[in-house]
């Protein structure tokens, strides 16, 4: 496997190995004894899309002790995600051990370009695990872009990404499309802390547009023009 493994990414890898059939555990070591120094993109770009594939879609279900490992160093479950979403995880941590530091934020972008929708939807719900995630703004900005509804919602739901890391008028931007798409604001992690002022006018704003039209109001935008 990688040379090293930090505790977390870990405890992923593992969960992979529990879960995974033999032969997907025998191609998922093999992968990753391959990730090393020079860092090889293309043979890496041919694992990350050949992952669903070979670790399969099967609904990842943790067991107590697998949760309390995991919550333990505060990590995301992906309870409930596909196998291959956790292992494309991994491969992209791997991956930063050994692609140079200001080569990430252009592999990265050009990884979510090419890539398809179980691609991108994976590489932005590992965003927030990547070393100085702050990096990949544009790439994550870029996802509030998509008119595919699940790679939207990678981004902006139950991600901490957008909070902490997108300026005002990109995640005011945000809300506001997942408001008109019909996305739950429950969905959208750290939003109490990020209403401002602004957020709250675009949010009345829409609120007088629907109505002025006879249009239905979503219930929950209540959340935001009161302020949160």
């Amino acid at each position: 496997m990688c040379r090293t493994l930090n505790a977390p990414t870990r405890l992923y890898y593992e969960l992979i190995c529990r879960h995974c059939t033999p032969a997907s555990r025998q191609w998922w070591n093999d992968i990753l004894a391959n990730i090393t120094s020079p860092f090889r993109r293309e043979e890496f770009d041919k694992a990350y899309t050949r992952a669903a594939r070979k670790l399969g879609g099967a609904s990842l279900e943790l067991d107590p002790d697998e949760v309390r490992a995991l919550s333990s160093f505060g990590l995301p479950l992906f309870q409930g995600h596909a196998l291959h979403e956790l292992g494309r995880t991994v491969l992209l941590l791997c991956a930063t051990e050994y692609l140079a530091l200001n080569e990430q934020a252009e592999w990265i972008e050009a990884l979510y370009a090419r890539g398809d929708n179980a691609e991108r939807e994976a590489l932005l719900h590992a965003l927030p695990l990547l070393p100085e995630p702050d990096r990949f703004l544009s790439t994550a900005v870029e996802a509030c872009r998509s008119n595919v509804q699940t790679v939207f919602e990678a981004i902006a739901c139950e991600n901490p990404y957008p909070a902490r890391h997108f300026p005002e008028l990109s995640f005011n931007q945000m809300v506001m499309k997942a408001i008109f798409i019909g996305v739950p604001m429950r969905r959208i992690v750290g939003l109490p802390a990020r209403i401002a002022p602004v957020l709250v006018r675009m949010a009345k704003d829409y609120v007088q547009e629907r109505t002025a039209a006879g249009r239905p109001v979503p219930d929950d935008i209540q959340f935001i023009t009161s302020g949160g």
